[in-house]
């Protein structure tokens, strides 16, 4: 009986053992696999299960063993005593097993569930991935556009021939451009640093006082005139324009002006004007000079055969004497001054003349006193088209003034330039009492003058200026109260024989 229930001892025995060593690798691979993904309900479960089954396994088979092992010692009354408790153990490791099956499906569910939340966060994880793309793509050409529209606006802004000025509230000065530091003369620290103010521009701040009411009333300008006083002390004509700026959102108002130097267009009006007037006055003055000449003539003749016959009458004689020579002084500078240019022109050195004009005046006793300083230019012959002795005119005219400016004792200093290839410039400078601004454009007219009567007619600057023009030429004048003036003469250069031939053989 013992003998034939060998194998099957063998078996119980044997397969116990092989559980014991199965179950617990089982449970290995399952945490293994439960490891790889913790959140894969499939690998919970069969953790769960390889745990319920590694228990029941390793309960039974200790259970067998011991069995086996009390029954061959004859202790069976033993493995009786402690049956019922492997039993129990292998009951409830049987029954938690059946227990996780029964609810995996539960689990199974809300893995499901997880599973397809997980898909769709991984769904819209992709499309916020594809949409935070296509922003930052969006914001890339964006800011590209922005940065070339800035770049755009900053080229006109500082290349801008026009002053662009950008203020606060206050009118307080925030930004410039170069076009703005050359016209107003300051430096872009000054402006923008030093709390300058659009108003401190101005000559008069009465007349800034107005055009900012303009602007509080209707919030912009368009072209208001307006007289600028630049740190040196010189003045210039400027065009306003101008408005307030809101902003963006959350920003504080600002206003823009664009200034425009009007000056030139001004001077150039008043010449235009001048020259209108000259001519106007010249036609006129040719008819009256040459009426009044013939009379003077006349009278001069016989107060001059009354001298030499009436030896009583001298000093009464004299008088009427000098008096007509003086009104057939002013007759001749009429005369002069409605001459239509047939004077004889030729080549001639400025340099030469002036230089011919200051020893003249040297040993005139107006000019004792007086400081000739003469600063030639000496790279080239200074060369020009024109009647030496009428340009000799205009410059004895303009240094007679100078000296009269200087009260016969102070520095004059002429000083001849080239400027460009086709350009000379006669520049005379006084240190004396200056021409009122009022005065400036009126200085070239006819019979206008500041000196005391019987000292001068009024002439002297409107024949030059005639002589100027008839030489294509051009005269104009600086000048500060206090400070001196200056006058400045551009002549065309010559063109020589040999250039005039080189010009037609390049044609």
């Amino acid at each position: 009986m013992i003998a034939s229930s060998i194998p099957i001892l063998t078996v119980d025995i044997i397969g116990s053992i092989a559980m014991v060593i199965i179950a617990p690798l089982c449970l290995y691979k399952a945490k293994i696999l439960r490891g790889l993904d913790p959140d894969n309900a499939v690998f919970l479960y069969l953790l769960w299960i390889s745990g319920g089954f590694a228990i029941f396994a390793v309960s039974r088979s200790f259970g067998h063993i011991l069995k086996q092992f009390f029954m061959l010692s004859n202790n069976s009354d033993m493995w009786y005593s402690i049956s019922s408790y492997t039993g129990s153990i292998n009951t409830a490791s049987f029954m938690l097993v059946g227990l996780i099956t029964l609810f995996f499906n539960q689990n199974w569910k809300i893995n499901e569930k997880i599973l397809s939340g997980r898909k769709k966060l991984e769904d819209t994880h992709i499309k916020l991935v594809d949409l935070n793309q296509t922003l930052e793509n969006k914001v890339i050409e964006r800011t590209e556009m922005l940065t070339s529209s800035e770049h755009k606006c900053r080229r006109i802004f500082e290349q801008s021939l026009d002053t662009i000025i950008v203020t606060d509230s206050e009118f307080k000065i925030l930004e410039t451009n170069q076009a703005g530091i050359e016209l107003t003369g300051y430096n872009h620290d000054e402006m923008t640093m030093d709390d300058l103010m659009v108003g401190d521009f101005f000559v008069d701040f009465v007349e800034w006082e107005k055009i900012r009411d303009k602007i509080d009333e209707r919030e912009y300008i368009l072209n208001e005139e307006a007289e600028f006083s630049r740190p040196d002390n010189t003045s210039l004509l400027v065009l306003m324009t101008g408005g307030v700026d809101y902003g963006a959102f959350g920003c504080t108002k600002s206003f823009h002006f664009i200034i425009k130097n009007i000056n030139e267009k001004r001077q150039m009006e008043r010449q235009i004007a001048q020259a209108d007037k000259l001519a106007a006055i010249g036609e006129l003055s040719a008819g009256v000079a040459h009426e009044i000449n013939n009379p003077l003539g006349i009278i001069l003749g016989y107060t001059q055969l009354l001298l030499k016959e009436a030896p009583d009458s001298q000093d009464d004689l004299k008088i009427i004497e000098k008096h007509v020579k003086n009104c057939k002084v002013v007759v001749s500078d009429l005369l002069a001054f409605s001459r239509k240019g047939s004077s004889k022109m030729s080549i001639s050195d400025v340099n030469k003349v002036v230089d011919g004009v200051i020893k003249f005046l040297s040993n005139n006793s107006d000019f004792r006193n007086v400081q000739l300083i003469f600063n030639p230019y000496s790279k080239e012959n200074l060369n020009i088209l024109g009647n030496e002795q009428e340009i000799a005119q205009v410059m004895i005219n303009l240094l007679i003034n100078a000296s009269h400016a200087v009260d016969g004792k102070g520095n004059i200093t002429i000083s001849t330039k080239k400027t460009g290839s086709s350009n000379i410039q006669i520049l005379v400078k006084d240190d004396g009492k200056g021409i009122e601004q009022k005065n400036l454009s009126k200085i070239f007219d006819p019979f206008f003058t500041t000196k005391p009567v019987g000292q001068g007619t009024g002439l002297g600057l409107s024949v030059g200026y005639g002589i100027i023009k008839r030489h294509h030429g051009n005269i104009s004048v600086e000048s500060t109260k206090g400070k001196g003036t200056i006058f400045t003469i551009s002549l065309p250069c010559a063109v020589q024989e040999s250039e005039k031939s080189q010009i037609g053989e390049e044609k």
